[in-house]
């Protein structure tokens, strides 16, 4: 039977008709370079980083004492680890140029309100405490947006002070995901605030990760396994201007790479002894198209480069999410 004149027109349209681009694939970060000392590559293990976005300086927190380098990635001053300061173990940055440090004195963890130069001003007190949060004790301080975040990554406990150290709210992560999930298994180990108050955290031991909004609304994302966008050991977050979201994987060795509609978009890093590779990450910070991972054996910190515009077309068949 013969073809209606329409159907054939339309046969003939998608015949001649010039084929779609396909979408262009999204490019890793590029190394750029190794952290530096004068005399040569910063070696540290573990390191625990605080990004200063505004004047381009990386804050690098290792052996009690905190080590700042600049846009080049060389160092230019080091101080912490004395009797005044103790031995420092995370530092969180103001836009004034002040930094609360939280470090250990004689065995107790303090916070410690400095200046530009890391000479101390005095006591951060946080109060009032709640009463559900006797016996908090935070191991990680971040400042966003002007509030102050202090967080107990074993208990899953979150509070959010002003900068004068006023408690405004107060967080039970592990109540909220279990609200979600009773069978999760708990257990924090990267979180991450940005400026309008949006948390991320990951959760090593359910091999997953969760974003939440102001308004306290859960969203998860990421599942186990070992091939690219999965998770095995997941440690580090944080975010960048663009909302993009960077996720290291202790045990895979690499910086997962998650679009704002947690999405997964790439990956980078695997474990070597290449420039481009990752050995055991332990921390990570992001900011002016910069990607800064602490390591594991003396690895220091390696420094990667990307244009956020690299990021916003998911690859074809990416896993994940």
């Amino acid at each position: 039977m013969a073809l209606p004149i329409t159907a054939l027109l339309g046969l003939l349209s998608l015949a001649v008709s010039p084929a779609r681009p396909l979408p262009a694939p999204a490019r890793e970060p590029h190394f750029l370079f190794d952290l530096a000392t004068s005399t040569g590559t910063s070696e540290s293990t573990w390191a625990s980083l605080a990004y200063d976005r505004q004047h381009d300086e990386l804050f690098a927190i290792h052996g009690g004492q905190v080590h700042v380098f600049n846009q080049a990635g060389m160092e230019t001053y080091t101080f912490g680890g004395n009797g005044d300061l103790g031995s420092v173990e995370r530092v969180a940055l103001f836009e004034s140029g002040e930094m609360l440090l939280l470090a250990n004195v004689n065995g107790r963890r303090t916070i410690v309100r400095c200046d530009y130069r890391g000479e101390p001003i005095g006591p951060f007190e946080v109060k009032p405490i709640p009463e559900e949060f006797t016996g908090f004790d935070p191991d990680r301080i971040l400042v966003q947006g002007g509030k102050v975040y202090l967080v107990a990554t074993a208990s899953m406990r979150v509070l959010v002070a002003d900068g004068q150290g006023m408690v405004e709210q107060a967080y039970d992560l592990a109540s909220m995901v279990r609200a979600k999930d009773p069978e999760i298994k708990t257990g924090m180990s990267g979180f991450w605030a940005d400026a309008q108050g949006n948390f991320v955290f990951t959760m090593p031991y359910a091999f997953t990760a969760f974003a939440m909004s102001p308004s306290r609304e859960l969203r998860q994302f990421g599942t186990r396994g070992s091939s690219p966008g999965k998770f095995n050991i997941v440690g580090a977050v944080a975010t960048d201007e663009q909302g993009n979201l960077f996720v290291l994987d202790r045990l895979r060795s690499v910086v997962l790479v998650f679009n704002p509609s947690l999405k997964f978009v790439l990956e980078f890093g695997y474990r070597g002894e290449g420039p481009t590779n990752l050995i055991a990450p332990y921390d990570l910070s992001v900011g002016n198209g910069k990607v800064f991972v602490s390591q594991a054996r003396d690895r220091g910190v390696k420094v990667f480069q990307y244009d956020p515009s690299d990021l916003t077309i998911p690859p074809a068949g990416a896993a994940g999410g």
